[in-house]
């Protein structure tokens, strides 16, 4: 099979949106949107064609270009080599020199767009770069617990480096709890912890990054809220879904067999990178996990994992927080 190079340029301004262009009539897959480049000729370097091709396709002179991803997306007949290029300066103000239309968007919006698949990829990573994505999240429920015990474990896992938490609450919290919750999420705010909080309502005293949706939620969502959300998911569908609301992550699970669901179908390694691949949002691998199998998960393309269990039940999470950040940075 043929491999066409190609060289594709992600203007982002200082606002953080990124310039985004629609195929016009006469090209192939008119009226899908993509980011703007083209292809590689013989001997040319990818930075001298994207230069050349946003000259063509723009009328701007780029500054200083640095490589953001390099991915293989096959077609029935080709396989198109992209080289994407992350542009913050420019020479000229963009326009469809071809007569394209262009549009200015946040990251989140992309995916609601009738987007190229090749092109999902970078929104992702451009999503974890504007929300960054910790590698290792700790789903906390009170009710896993003993309630005098919840909070100081809590502390203790981020003492040992955890800055990500979604915070389950389904039952009603104690009132004592619910009051050192309010102060315990202040203080976590201000030490860069991430904290989106899965309850029917937002909780205006609880101050959280946002908000976590379930899959039966996010599927009766005609729009997202006003708060940044992630959401857990199970399929390709709900990831897709999740990313045309502008979801900041999903969780996808199970990866593997679990004690808590052990009806649920495992996807496995070679299912849940297939489902991620094409993914426009980052995904945190969720089920079974253990720091043995953190190479797994980000072997098979996970932006992180989740764990349920194993840390806040642990006779030290700081200790066995450290023990899930440990394998994930040597698999770096």
């Amino acid at each position: 099979m043929a491999v066409v190079p190609v060289a594709t340029g992600v203007l982002q301004r200082a606002d953080g949106r990124v310039l985004v262009s629609l195929r016009p009539e006469g090209k192939p897959w008119p009226g899908f949107w993509e980011f703007p480049g083209g292809k590689i000729e013989p001997g040319e370097a990818p930075e001298a064609a994207l230069t050349r091709e946003l000259d063509e396709e723009i009328g701007i002179r780029v500054g200083h270009a640095e490589l953001l991803l390099r991915r293989d997306h096959p077609y029935p007949e080709r396989t198109v080599a992209l080289h994407f290029f992350r542009v913050r300066s420019w020479e000229g103000e963009p326009y469809g020199r071809e007569g394209q239309q262009i549009r200015w968007v946040y990251p989140w919006e992309i995916a609601s767009l009738n987007c190229l698949a090749p092109n999902l990829p970078v929104v992702a990573k451009l999503l974890a770069e504007e929300l960054p994505q910790p590698p290792l999240w700790l789903i906390a429920d009170p009710a896993r617990v003993a309630a005098e015990q919840f909070l100081p474990a809590l502390t203790a896992a981020i003492d040992g480096g955890l800055r990500g938490v979604i915070l389950r609450v389904k039952e009603v919290v104690a009132p004592g709890l619910a009051a050192a919750m309010s102060v315990f999420l202040r203080q976590a705010r201000e030490t860069g912890v991430q904290v989106f909080l899965n309850h029917p309502e937002p909780l205006p005293q609880w101050p959280c990054t946002g908000l976590h949706w379930t899959e039966a939620r996010l599927r009766a969502a005609t729009h997202a809220p006003d708060l940044p959300f992630g959401v857990s998911c199970h399929s390709a569908e709900c990831l897709e879904h999740a990313a045309e609301l502008g979801a900041r992550y999903a969780l996808l699970s199970p990866l593997f067999a679990t004690q808590t669901h052990p009806d649920a179908v495992a996807l496995g390694a070679e299912r849940f990178a297939e489902i991620v691949a094409p993914a426009a949002l980052p995904v945190i691998a969720l089920g079974g996990m253990t720091p043995e199998r953190v190479a797994t998960a980000r072997a098979s393309g996970a932006h992180g994992v989740a764990v349920l269990s194993g840390i806040l039940e642990a006779a030290d999470p700081a200790v066995a927080t450290r023990a899930f950040l440990s394998a994930w940075d040597s698999h770096a």
